[in-house]
């Protein structure tokens, strides 16, 4: 289970009766699915076979703009994101297999809405020539990963790792202007939750995607927030010049199914919806009809 990589730092003081319990939730209560992770201004570690331990400060938002993106918690597509790219999962040769290679080792990568900004340190860990990280542009987030990546990069790697903040749809300042096709590979993971932000974001996407026929998006989202607020945005991508490669399911325990915008009928259990994400492979459009997306529902 995606849970068992993460464990937070022995404490310095004793921690309440409550803190310990609500810790131990999704212990005691095994169907109540932990999806985020630590709290704001803690710091939790994620215990990655191929890059060692990662600790990862959260940050502590301030502002109600800064805090409604959430980044001051670490999720479970994040989790998945930084497995995937890392390697470190134990059927990972299976994983590959779908939508292509995720080895990201002298690729050029790009992570929209980094939050803590672990996929993007995993992926400089991994061997890519370069990596930028990017959030939204409040100082409180972007300092916060850039001390994530100070603490996690070794110095001799650190020229190849940058921090940027970017708001989603925004291509006319500098950064974005200078930047564009620039990244062979983009990913962003529990991103797809606010809709009203998948015209933005798929734009980002495309912007920022390298024109190379090789160049691909990784998009993962998790149904906590219900799978009816990820699922219009496979259609957005579509309007912006992208295509769907290839999309399927994934629960926090590795099984794999059909991916589908609907689920028994638009009544899919809540308790068993939030254990499972969407993962997704863009390109740039190379034909006239792309992909299609299957509006058939599944039971």
């Amino acid at each position: 289970m995606l849970s068992s990589l993460i464990r937070l730092p022995v404490p310095t003081e004793p921690a309440s009766i409550e803190d310990i319990f609500s810790s131990a939730l999704g212990t005691i209560f095994t169907d109540d699915l932990l999806n985020q992770h630590g709290d704001p201004g803690s710091s939790v570690i994620y215990k990655s076979k191929a890059c060692g331990d990662l600790e990862l400060q959260l940050v502590d938002p301030r502002g109600e703009d800064a805090r409604k993106l959430f980044a001051q918690y670490l999720w479970n597509s994040g989790l998945l994101m930084a497995e995937l790219i890392g390697g470190g999962t134990e059927d990972g040769q299976a994983m590959k297999a779908r939508g292509g290679s995720w080895n990201v080792k002298g690729e050029t990568v790009m992570e929209l809405g980094a939050g803590t900004g672990l996929a993007g340190i995993v992926a400089a860990l991994a061997g890519a020539q370069e990596v930028v990280l990017s959030d939204y542009p409040a100082p409180e987030i972007l300092a916060n990963i850039r001390a994530n990546v100070h603490r996690n990069i070794p110095q001799a790697s650190s020229s190849r790792v940058a921090v940027e903040g970017h708001e989603w749809g925004v291509l006319t300042d500098p950064f974005a202007v200078s930047h564009k096709h620039a990244y062979t590979r983009i990913i962003t993971a529990d991103c797809l939750w606010m809709p009203w932000q998948h015209l933005s974001l798929a734009e980002s996407i495309c912007h920022f995607l390298s024109d190379s026929k090789d160049a691909r998006a990784w998009v993962i989202g998790a149904f906590h927030t219900g799978r009816a607020k990820l699922a219009p945005f496979f259609d957005v991508v579509l309007e912006v010049g992208l295509e769907v490669e290839d999309i399927w399911e994934r629960d926090v325990d590795g099984h794999e199914r059909a991916w589908t915008k609907e689920r028994d009928g638009g009544r899919e259990d809540i308790t068993r919806q939030k254990r499972w994400m969407v993962i997704a492979v863009l390109r740039h459009a190379q034909s006239p009809k792309p992909h299609s997306i299957s509006p058939s529902t599944a039971s």
